[in-house]
Formats: C-alpha cells, structure tokens, sequence
C-alpha cells in the first residue's frame, strides 16, 4: 500500500531518467549523422531516430514471412555493430516494418519510452497532485487539532 503512495513520485524519477536518454540518444545520433549515412546507409531524423531500409534478394522475397524476418534480424547485426562503436547499443531498440508494396523493410532504431509519453505524463501529473492534496489535508487537520489531541491525552492521564 505505501509503494502505490509513493508510485506517483518515482514515475518523476523515471521520467528525468528518459528525458536524459532521449537527449543523449538524438545528441549522439546528430553528431554521428554523416558517418553513419556515408558509411552504413543509415539516416537520422530530427527526434534524433536512426533509420534505414533493408532490401530483400529475390530468393528471400519468395519464402515465408518468417524467413524474410529472419533476413532482416541477420542483416540487423550490422547495425549493432555501428552503435556498439558509436555508444548506443545498450538504449537501442529494432523496431522493423514492412514496406507495402515493396520487398523491404524499413529499420528504426530508437530507445523504448515507458514513461516519456503525454497519456503517462498527465496521468501521473494527477495522481501526484491528488497524494498532495492529501498530505497536505491530512497535516492541516493535525497541526489544527494538536491541541484537542494533547487535551485527550491529559484528560486520560487524570482518569487513570
């Protein structure tokens, strides 16, 4: 029950925690732009996104989805190897989309956010507020009735 007290106030946490990926992850992903385009035919969007397009041979455009899913996964390696150089390897995430109505798919590599999202945001936004309100009610009432608390208490005293 305390954990889900305090949930609202480590989602803050979490998030400064993704905002500081994102901007490690564009900041990085701009500065290595060129060199990944000239090099590794692979771009960078102004989110700081890094996405490229994986061709698929005609032998491999033929078979079942699954093996064409496996070519794209094989030739995904690659890509690996490029951010294990350039830093980004550990906040890099796939995400692989086919195409339509072309043999290719197109490969997007990019840091998954939980908390950076404006659902989450405003969610948390609100239940920060109302555990607020509450804390601040609950020590409003206490500090208003100390005085009947401490009354109670000697009244007890002069019972026993």
């Amino acid at each position: 029950m305390l954990a889900r007290l305090f949930r609202p106030f480590t989602y803050w946490v979490d998030l400064y925690r993704e905002i500081r990926i994102f901007s490690i992850f564009r900041r990085t992903a701009n500065e290595n732009a060129e060199m990944l385009e000239e090099k590794h035919k692979l771009r960078v969007d102004w989110l700081g996104r890094i996405y490229g397009v994986i061709n698929i041979p005609e032998e491999v455009e033929t078979a079942a989805p699954q093996v064409q899913e496996a070519y794209v996964l094989q030739s995904i390696t690659t890509y690996g190897k490029v951010m294990m150089q350039i830093g980004l390897a550990d906040a890099m995430y796939p995400e692989i989309e086919k195409i339509p109505g072309s043999p290719a798919y197109l490969v997007i590599l990019w840091p998954e956010y939980r908390a950076l999202a404006l659902w989450p945001i405003i969610g948390n936004l609100i239940r920060t507020t109302a555990v607020l309100f509450g804390l601040y009610f609950l020590g409003s009432l206490i500090s208003h009735n100390t005085t009947y608390f401490f009354q109670f208490i000697d009244w007890i005293k002069s019972i026993l």
